[in-house]
């Protein structure tokens, strides 16, 4: 059993306190003979759960202490003399027992012979197996304890009440278990241990308040909570406890945090926040924690500038404080921590020049600055940072050469500087002949790469990214990095056929290869024949590759050859990729039927992108047994036949893109019961049928955004029901911005993506189509036009006010506008022409601020047309052949016994209004974006789009009185 960075993080909240090492120095200074009943009990123990297999499979940190533990006479068997046991000088009763990392394995109850050591007053099981066994109520019996450490040992369940039987406890460890505090509770356990100077219960699940009764624990020194699920606001007395040393309550992104104003007085060595709701700026006041060493304050909500007060941490080692909102320039100041060796500034909105005073930091190990503003040219001072490891200045402004100081840094590991504005001719070969350089990321700059003759025999390059580095062949240089993993020369000129020599690069060790976005127009020899035993990524993406679908090795994982001209079907041998988790071949000019066999690969992938080919036939059934699948894009194709029914048993499907091919079926109501479905997508087939309500609790389609069922020949009313219980089209998602993506790898390996791979759609938006290359999760569409529904829109439609996008043209719906369509603030396309829409339109619909498109037109509408906000920006186009509608923009005027429309709001005229908010709705047109600010992300390296495909048919403005025509004659039939 390894020791991972979870526990070492709990053993270092331990280890500040000398629970057991006392201990150990007392068994060496006397050996009582210890008492029969205790002996015996302990070897008992030791029959029950030593193992010595599992000795076996641990590492070099397993101490086997039971294997002293003998039932012999004399010396041997004295149980006091065993490892691991310590015993009082007087009374010879075993009052310690440290089992840290012991084999231990199998279940634990209350009956375990470890119970009847009645006199224990310090009990180490940590780093064992105990195989999910809730902690047992007899703990309780052993009320001398004052210290239980009982962390990563595979406990489960809620921790019993009778824990708080042991009021004497001053350390008490039970973190990195899968345990719950819920009853009792976080402020019950408090109330009871007064007595406690060290808490860890990381990964203890409370899903509560951490209660102000913690302020009550006067001798606490280490308190640590992280990821435990806590809510609300992080007491203010918490950081007043007068001998707090080490608080962390990171990874617990629903609690509040503020820092107070910190005294001079403090102890605190440890302040780790880190990804909690920490807001407001960073005190002056920090710099009074003199004894700081550690200070993590990562992917939180701070403001405003870093203080210079920080650079008076004279003993500060770790300082982390990436992923917030910080602004202004980094201090100067900050070059006074010469103790540091921790720095990661990234992802801010920091700027400036990098203070050379930063050069100073000569025990730095980590230094990252990348993600902000920096402007400047990287200081010729850097090679003070002797000890750097890690140096990472990426996606800055940076311009400039880059120095030749920093092939100095001779224990550089990782050096990135992407996306910056860097120029001149890069030293390439000085680069190479660093003995500890392993990754090196230069892609998206400015300066020339001189590759030729380099002698790189020596090198150990691991990571390798050229991305964007204006190359227009395959440097050769790298047929001679057999330690090559990870290969980017994605974005740059390279043409012509793949050489049959880059197959040969590193054949036992490349696991990552991204030949995207060239101009590669195949391979030198078919079959392509891959010698890559271990890979794992294979991006040909953005070519013009011709022939045959390459099959990659069985090892792939993610296997991107989308956006080129591949011909001829697909190869049987793909469905031996036994592991493949992302298959991407769209748009392209494949044909064929798809594999019967492909349904094999279903237990792995979770991404199927196969839109824009020319695939018929029946879609494979899906394997039974476990379904993987998250993402299935196959529009654009010519498939045929019904839906699979196994779609129904992807509960981890969010995305499903079928429009666009020949289907013949009816509703897949069968998929509603998904508990993950956000995307569907049917348009342009052969549906047909009524789209029946949902019965009961079941197959309502609880996550859903996006639904297009237009195209199709769906009859009888609009479902109602199913309006009442797409939730996720009535509550507002986080501000932030969350797209529909799916990850890929562990770090970017790609020079300009985090591991992810995106989905995209094409949709018609305010009467343009636009495509849009990531998918915001809060986006939320119905497009149910072009159908045969009948009857009256559903008032109930009116309670999914976060809706963005409304289609019910094309249709058979009669009666009037419900006027609870106002209701939809959040409204920016509604169409309902095409209909047999009587009455008036509602004065309620002006409160939809951001509606931006609006068509009711060829329905049977009468009176006058509202002539406020919104509706004094639409033209006659909006309103056309509704006969009995009068007043602007039409030239039909209203008569007098008609209501007059309500005048212009706020003192503004109409001209002015209408102009006003004509040119800022052409200005986010350009922008490809929402009037409610939905942006549209650029697409780079792994960014790439599962695109769906025409999703609201055609453009408005094209091609709509052919389908109305054809859609009037089938209503006729």
């Amino acid at each position: 059993m390894k020791l991972g960075a979870p526990l070492l993080m709990a053993v270092s909240l331990i280890l500040v306190h000398p629970v057991f090492s006392n201990a150990a120095a007392r068994v060496t200074s006397r050996k009582p003979k210890c008492h029969e009943d205790e002996r015996s009990a302990l070897l008992e123990f030791k029959r029950a759960f030593f193992s010595e297999s599992l000795c076996e499979s641990y590492d070099y940190l397993v101490t086997a202490k039971l294997e002293s533990w003998q039932a012999a006479k004399g010396e041997a068997g004295d149980c006091c003399a065993w490892d691991g046991v310590e015993c009082d000088e007087e009374t010879g009763r075993v009052i310690g027992l440290d089992l840290e990392n012991s084999c231990l394995l199998g279940p634990i109850d209350s009956n375990a012979s470890l119970f009847r050591l009645v006199h224990l007053q310090r009990l180490n099981l940590a780093a064992n197996d105990f195989r999910s066994s809730q902690i047992p109520s007899a703990i309780g019996n052993l009320q001398e304890l004052t210290s239980l450490l009982l962390f990563q040992s595979s406990f489960h369940g809620q921790i019993p009440w009778e824990v708080l039987n042991l009021t004497n406890l001053s350390f008490l460890d039970l973190s990195n278990n899968a345990l719950e505090l819920k009853s009792p509770s976080i402020e019950n356990l408090v109330r009871s241990l007064t007595k406690l100077e060290g808490l860890n219960l990381c990964q203890v699940v409370m899903s509560s308040p951490l209660p102000n009764a913690i302020a009550d624990l006067s001798n606490l020194t280490s308190l640590a909570f992280a990821n435990c699920s806590l809510q609300g606001e992080l007491p203010m007395a918490t950081f007043e406890l007068p001998r707090l040393e080490t608080l962390d309550v990171s990874l617990n992104k629903n609690l509040s945090v503020r820092m107070p104003e910190f005294r001079q007085s403090s102890r605190l060595k440890s302040l780790l926040l880190s990804w909690t709701r920490c807001s407001g700026q960073l005190p002056s006041s920090l710099g009074n924690l003199s004894s700081l060493n550690e200070l993590k304050i990562a992917s939180c909500e701070l403001s405003g500038i870093i203080p210079s007060s920080v650079g008076e941490l004279a003993r500060l080692y770790t300082l982390d404080l990436n992923g917030n909102q910080l602004t202004g320039e980094i201090p100067p100041s900050l070059g006074k921590l010469v103790r540091l060796g921790y720095l990661d500034l990234s992802s801010n909105q920091l700027s400036g020049e990098i203070p050379s005073s930063l050069m100073n930091l000569a025990k730095v190990t980590l230094f990252d600055l990348s993600y902000n503003r920096l402007t400047g040219q990287i200081p010729s001072r850097i090679s003070g940072l002797t000890s750097v490891l890690k140096l990472d200045l990426s996606y800055n402004r940076l311009e400039g050469p880059m120095p030749s100081t920093i092939f100095g840094l001779k224990n550089l590991n990782k050096l990135a500087v992407i996306s910056n504005n860097l120029n001149g001719t890069a030293q390439f070969d000085l680069l190479m002949k660093h003995q500890s350089l392993q990754s090196l990321y230069l892609s998206f700059n400015n300066f020339s790469l001189a590759t030729k003759d380099l002698n790189v025999s020596l090198s150990t390059i691991v990571v390798l990214g050229l991305a964007s580095c204006s190359l227009r062949e395959f440097p050769k240089f790298i047929a001679k990095l057999d330690t090559l993993q990870h290969i980017d020369l994605s974005y740059n000129g390279i043409s012509g056929k793949v050489p049959q020599w880059l197959l040969n690069v590193s054949p036992e060790n490349l696991a990552h290869l991204n030949l995207s976005k060239n101009s590669l127009t195949g391979f030198s020899s078919y079959p392509v024949k891959f010698k890559w035993a271990n890979l794992q990524t294979l991006d040909l993406r953005y070519n013009g590759m011709e022939g045959q679908l390459p099959v990659p090795p069985r090892s792939i994982l993610f296997y991107l050859a989308s956006n080129n001209k591949l011909t001829g079907q697909i190869p049987p041998a793909m469905c031996q990729l036994s592991s493949i988790q992302i298959l991407d071949l769209a748009k392209n000019e494949l044909s064929g039927v798809l594999p019967s066999c492909l349904s094999n690969l279903s237990n792995t992938v979770s991404t199927l992108s196969l839109h824009g080919n020319g695939f018929y036939g029946r879609i494979p059934r899906l394997q039974k047994g476990a379904c993987e699948l998250k993402m299935v894009d196959l529009s654009d194709n010519q498939l045929q036949g019904p839906l699979p029914r196994g779609l129904g048993k992807c509960v981890g499907l969010e995305f499903l893109n079928l429009g666009n091919n020949r289907i013949v079926d009816t509703f897949p109501s069968g998929l509603g019961s998904l508990p993950n479905l956000k995307v569907l997508i049917l348009h342009h087939n052969r549906f047909h049928g009524v789209v029946k309500e949902p019965q009961g609790n079941h197959h309502r389609f609880p996550k859903l955004h996006i639904i297009d069922l237009s195209m199709n020949n769906f009859s009888g009313g609009l479902p109602s029901k199913y309006f009442d219980s797409w939730n996720a089209m009535k509550f507002a998602e986080p501000d932030e911005a969350v797209y529909f993506t799916e990850q890929m790898v562990q770090e970017a390996w790609f020079s300009t993506s985090s591991g992810e791979y995106d989905y995209s759609i094409t949709i018609l938006n305010k009467g343009i189509e636009m495509e849009y290359n990531k998918i915001l999760e809060y986006l939320t569409v119905i497009d149910l036009s072009s159908n045969s529904f009948v009857g009256e829109i559903p008032s109930s439609i009116g309670s999914l006010t976060e809706l963005h996008l409304l289609n019910l043209s094309n249709n058979a719906i009669a009666g009037s506008i419900p006027s609870s369509l106002g209701n939809l603030t959040n409204l920016e396309a509604l169409d309902l022409s095409g209909n047999e829409l009587t009455g008036k339109i509602p004065p309620e619909l002006t409160k939809l601020t951001s509606l931006a498109f609006f068509n009711v037109s060829d329905n049977r509408l009468s009176g006058p047309i509202p002539r406020e906000k919104q509706f004094n920006t639409f033209e006659n186009s909006s309103y056309a052949r509704n006969w009995g509608l009068c007043g602007a923009p039409l030239t039909k005027k209203c008569s007098n016994l008609e209501a007059s429309p309500p005048p212009p709001s706020q003192g503004t005229s109409v001209k002015e209004d209408s102009r006003t908010w004509i040119e800022e709705l052409d200005w986010k047109i350009v922008l490809m974006g929402f009037a409610s600010g939905l942006v549209v992300g650029s697409v780079v390296g792994l960014n790439y789009t599962a695109r769906i495909e025409r999703w609201f048919v055609d453009k408005f403005c094209q091609g709509k009185q052919r389908r109305r025509r054809g859609h009037r004659r089938r209503r006729v039939v």
